[in-house]
């Protein structure tokens, strides 16, 4: 793959995640999506991660994996 078809499949992907982040909920389960700040344009399903880190909504709920960058 060249590095101007790598940026052209990335910049789709990124332009995937921008439309998913901006309908605000998850695409696995429907949970909102969540803004991890550790990485710019990192975002999270709400039932991602362990119990004790989620919004008290989501705590006791089954885990979702989903996770997605939009840069």
């Amino acid at each position: 793959m060249t590095k101007k078809e790598h940026r052209a499949r990335m910049d789709a992907i990124h332009e995937e995640n921008r439309r998913i982040v901006a309908l605000g909920k998850c695409p696995d389960c429907g949970s909102r999506l969540r803004r991890n700040n550790a990485l710019t344009g990192w975002w999270q399903c709400g039932r991602f991660g362990l119990d004790r880190f989620r919004e008290p909504e989501y705590r006791g709920q089954p885990d979702c994996t989903f996770q997605c960058f939009t840069e």
